[in-house]
C-alpha cells in the first residue's frame, strides 16, 4: 500500500525552503512530490500558504478547498482557507470557515482574533470586542490580540457590565507601545464605573468626610489596580473625578499636617502624586492648602537640617500639589525605594531632557514675530506630556502603509523608496514622529520643532521607546528651504494654523516635497471650533495673559458656569492639563479653515486631494454617501459639514500629493 504522505525529511526540506522564502524552489519540489503523492494534504497545504504569500489567491484558495475536502477535520486547512477568503473578500465565507476552526478546535485563538477582525470591518464591534476577550483567555500572551482590542476600543464605547475585560484593559495601560491611553480613555472611565465599586467608594467623598470613611476610601480606591495605573498614564478627563479627587488631595493634606495619615495609604499617594503631576497641577488650592503645604515644607526643611529622618507620606503630599523641583530640598534628599517612580517622574526625567537639550541642533535662529511667541509657549508649556503610545507591531513598506489607508491614488505612482525620508513638520513632544518612525520600514524620519523643551522630551521618549530611527532638529518651517533636502513623505498636523501665514508655510513644505510623493496635513475647522473662539473672544476682551493663574482662574470659571455651549470644551482631554488648556483657549496663534479655502489652497499649491485620514469620519461620511468616488469629492465634504459642523473636531487631517 502506498503511503499518501511523502517522508518526514521531504516535508522538512519543503519548510526549510518556506522558512528561506525560496518559493520557486519549494514550488518546483513540491510539484514533483504531488505526482507521487497525489492525495498529500500536506504538500497542498503548503502549496496554498506559498500561493497566499506571493498574493494569488484564488489558486490559494482551490488548494485549501481541496485540502479540507480530504480531511475535513483538518483545522490548519479551515484555517488558511478562511483567511484566503478575507484577502479575497468574501467575508460571509471567511466567517464560516473560521466557525468551523473554532468548531473543530475550541483554542485555536488565531480564529477568534481573525473572526474578530472580520466583525470590526463590518462595523460589529461588540462582537469584534468579545472575539478578542475570546481570544486573550486562551492565550493572555498573544500581542495582536491587545493591539486589536485597543484598535475597536477607540470606535466602541463600552456600556454593558463585563468584570473580564478590565484585565485586559489593565495591561493595555501597563504596556508602553500598544496604544495612546487617552485613545481609550472613555472606555477606561466605562471599565472602572460598569465593573467596579469605583462609584460607590467616590460617592463616599465629600466635603465633610470622616475619618472612618477616609481610610475606608483611600483602601478601596488603592485596592483598584485599574484606577491605580490609569491615573499613573493619563491625565483622567472626568470633571466628577477630578471634583472629588481634590477634595481627597485637600483631606489627605489635613492628615499629613497632623501627621496621622496612615502608612498603608502610600500606593494611593502616589497614584494621585503622578495624576497631578500629568495634568500639571491643574488642581485649583484653596488659601488654607496654601499655608498647610508651606507648614509641612518647613517641617522637611527643619528635619533635613537636624538629620531627622523625613516622612515619604510628607514629600508624597507636597508632590500631589506642586513638582518636587519647586522645593529647594528636593536634590538634597536622599529619596527612599518606595519614592523611586516619584523621583524619576519629578527629577530625574527633567535632568536628562536638560542634558539632550544641549544636543539638539538648530537650522536657524528663529527671526518670524509669530514664530518667536508660538516658541515661548511650548518652551514654558511642552505640549502634550504623554507616556505610552500606540506604535505599530511590525514596520512596513510605503506602498502598504498607504494602501491601507484607502486613497485615491494609483499606488505604482508613489516611491518606493526602500529607505524613504520623512519629515515630521512641527514634531511637538515626539507621538507623531515616533508613531510615524514605527510605521514605516527602513525609514529615516526628521523631526522638527521651534521648541527645544518639546524636543527634548520627544527625544527623551524615543530613548526611552527605542526609536532611533529619528534625528531631531530645532528650526522653523519658515527655514526648511536652508537644509535643501526632499523627502518622499512630509507630514505636518496641527501645525500650519499656528504659523503667521499659513500658506507660506504650506508652500515651503511643498517645495521640500520629491516629485509624486505625499503629504499629510492637519488644520482647524471654523465650523468644528466655533464655541472655541467665543471663549477666546471672552478671553480677549477680559485680555487675560496665558499665566498659570489665569488658566486655573479662568478654567475654573468655565466649570463652574452652566451655560450648555461649554460642554464640548469640559468633554476634551485637553480641557485637563494646564498645556491643554493653553493650547486649545489661549493660544497666542491660530487660524481657522474652510474645505473651500483647503480646495483653493491645494489648487495654488500644484497638490492633488487624495482622501482624509480618520476612518470614523469617513465611516460616517459613507452612511450618508454611497458613491465610492464622492469620498475624494471636496464638495461633497463641505457638503456633509454644513449638516455635520463637529465632524472634524478633531482637525481636517488629509492627504495630498505633488503634481
Amino acid at each position: 500500500m502506498n503511503p499518501i504522505e511523502p517522508s518526514e525529511n521531504k516535508i522538512k526540506e519543503l519548510i526549510l525552503l518556506f522558512d528561506k522564502k525560496k518559493f520557486d524552489q519549494l514550488l518546483k519540489l513540491s510539484n514533483e512530490l504531488i505526482g507521487e503523492f497525489p492525495n498529500s494534504i500536506l504538500i497542498q497545504n503548503i502549496q496554498g500558504v506559498v500561493y497566499t504569500e506571493l498574493k494569488n489567491y484564488k489558486l490559494a484558495k482551490n488548494l485549501f478547498i481541496k485540502v479540507v475536502n480530504l480531511r475535513p477535520n483538518y483545522t490548519d486547512g479551515h484555517y488558511n482557507l478562511a483567511n484566503v477568503y478575507n484577502k479575497l473578500d468574501e467575508k460571509e465565507k471567511a466567517i464560516e470557515s473560521y466557525n468551523k476552526v473554532i468548531e473543530l478546535d475550541i483554542n485555536y485563538f488565531k480564529a477568534h482574533n481573525n473572526l474578530g477582525n472580520i466583525y470590526r470591518k463590518k462595523g460589529l464591534n461588540k462582537r469584534a470586542i468579545e472575539c478578542y476577550l475570546s481570544t486573550l483567555e486562551i492565550n493572555s500572551n498573544y500581542k495582536v490580540a491587545y493591539y486589536n482590542l485597543a484598535g475597536v476600543l477607540q470606535f466602541y464605547i463600552l456600556d454593558e457590565e463585563n468584570k473580564n475585560i478590565n484585565k485586559y484593559l489593565l495591561h493595555l495601560l501597563k504596556e508602553k507601545i500598544i496604544v495612546r491611553p487617552n485613545s481609550i480613555a472613555p472606555n477606561i472611565l466605562n471599565g472602572l464605573f460598569l465593573n467596579t465599586d469605583l462609584k460607590n467608594n467616590l460617592s463616599l467623598i465629600k466635603d465633610k468626610i470622616t475619618n472612618e470613611d477616609f481610610n475606608y476610601v483611600l483602601e478601596n480606591l488603592q485596592n483598584n489596580s485599574l484606577l491605580m495605573q490609569f491615573m499613573k498614564v493619563c491625565p483622567i478627563s472626568d470633571y466628577n473625578i477630578e471634583k472629588k479627587f481634590v477634595i481627597l488631595r485637600k483631606e489627605i493634606l489635613n492628615h499629613t499636617y497632623k501627621s496621622d495619615i496612615e502608612k498603608t495609604h502610600i500606593n494611593f499617594l502616589i497614584s494621585l502624586s503622578v495624576q497631578c503631576f500629568l495634568n500639571e497641577y491643574i488642581y485649583d488650592k484653596s488659601k488654607i492648602e496654601k499655608e498647610k503645604i508651606k507648614k509641612i515644607n518647613e517641617r522637611i526643611e527643619n528635619n533635613l537640617k537636624e538629620n531627622k529622618k523625613i516622612s515619604d507620606l510628607d514629600i508624597l503630599c507636597l508632590s500631589c500639589y506642586e513638582p518636587l523641583i519647586n522645593f529647594s530640598w528636593s536634590n538634597k534628599i536622599k529619596f527612599s525605594d518606595k519614592l523611586k517612580e516619584v523621583f524619576e517622574l519629578h527629577l530625574n526625567q527633567k535632568e536628562i531632557e536638560n542634558q539632550i537639550s544641549k544636543s539638539i541642533k538648530s537650522i536657524s535662529k528663529i527671526e518670524d514675530r509669530v514664530s518667536i511667541k508660538v516658541k515661548k509657549q511650548y518652551e514654558e508649556n511642552p505640549y502634550p506630556r504623554w507616556e505610552n503610545l500606540g506604535l505599530s507591531i511590525e514596520p512596513s513598506n510605503i506602498k502598504d502603509v498607504i494602501n491601507d489607508s484607502n486613497l485615491n491614488l494609483d499606488l505604482k505612482k508613489i516611491t518606493n523608496s526602500e529607505n524613504p525620508e520623512i519629515l515630521i513638520a512641527g514634531c511637538g513632544t515626539g507621538q507623531h514622529a515616533i508613531t510615524t518612525a514605527s510605521k514605516y520600514k527602513k525609514s529615516k524620519i526628521l523631526a522638527l520643532d521651534l521648541s527645544f523643551k518639546s524636543l527634548s522630551y520627544a527625544k527623551r521618549k524615543a530613548i526611552e521607546l527605542k526609536i532611533n530611527n529619528i534625528d531631531f532638529i530645532q528650526g522653523d518651517i519658515l527655514d526648511l528651504e536652508s537644509i535643501d533636502r526632499k523627502f518622499d513623505i512630509i507630514e505636518s498636523v496641527g501645525v500650519l494654523h499656528h504659523m503667521d501665514n499659513p500658506f507660506k508655510g504650506w508652500q515651503i513644505l511643498t517645495s521640500c516635497l520629491n516629485k509624486d510623493s505625499l503629504m499629510l496635513i492637519g488644520l482647524y475647522s471654523e465650523k468644528a471650533r466655533q464655541h472655541i473662539t467665543q471663549i477666546k473672544d471672552r478671553i480677549n476682551k477680559l485680555k487675560l495673559k496665558s499665566s498659570y493663574k489665569n488658566i486655573i482662574k479662568f478654567r475654573k470659571e468655565l466649570i463652574e458656569n452652566n451655560n450648555d455651549k461649554w460642554d464640548y470644551i469640559k468633554s476634551s482631554p485637553d480641557f485637563y492639563t494646564v498645556s491643554g488648556v493653553r493650547d486649545l483657549l489661549f493660544h497666542v496663534q491660530e487660524h481657522q479653515f474652510t474645505i473651500n479655502k483647503i480646495k483653493r489652497y491645494l489648487d495654488e499649491l500644484g497638490l492633488i486631494f487624495l482622501g482624509f485620514e480618520d476612518q470614523l469620519v469617513k465611516d460616517n461620511f459613507k452612511n450618508n454617501y454611497t458613491n465610492k468616488e464622492d469620498l475624494f469629492n471636496l464638495d461633497k465634504w463641505e457638503e456633509y459639514e454644513k449638516s455635520n459642523p463637529r465632524i472634524f473636531a478633531g482637525m481636517y487631517q488629509f492627504w495630498c500629493k505633488k503634481i
